[in-house]
């Protein structure tokens, strides 16, 4: 029952060697702190892309409605807290106009969402550059 040394040597191997401990400089925790900053942006921005889908979607759903309104029929329209009274084609022209606003703030959001995404690529890159496995930015 002799045993061979090679499955230990590889054993040994695959062990992963321990990190050097690397200096934090100035720059490097302006460039972690910056980084924590950013992903905390992305998400809120995420976030609030999300809240407009829901917001364009609902008026989209409102425009499907009034098309199958009478056109004679009065439209209630919501202004801040407040209703009031348009007819059909106001109401359209109100809600197409909303519609746009919306869609032109998420076209907004999005862009801003991809310059950080940008960002933290960079960052993310040199991070790993200088700490190697010593630092994690990935998403849990």
């Amino acid at each position: 029952a002799e045993r061979s040394a090679y499955p230990r040597c590889l054993l040994l191997r695959a062990m992963p060697q321990p990190e050097e401990d690397v200096e934090v400089r100035l720059e490097d925790q302006q460039a972690i702190n910056q980084f924590g900053r950013l992903n905390t942006r992305m998400h809120e921005l995420e976030d609030e892309i999300k809240e407009k889908r829901s917001q364009h979607d609902q008026l989209d759903d409102a425009a499907n409605e009034l098309i199958l309104a009478d056109d004679d029929e009065p439209v209630r329209v919501q202004y801040g807290e407040c209703y009031f009274e348009v007819g059909k084609e106001r109401a359209d022209e109100l809600l197409e106009s909303r519609k746009d606003a919306v869609a032109d703030e998420i076209s907004e959001l999005e862009s801003q969402l991809g310059t950080i995404r940008q960002t933290l690529a960079g960052l993310k890159k040199q991070l790993y550059a200088r700490f190697g496995g010593n630092i994690n930015l990935e998403e849990n």
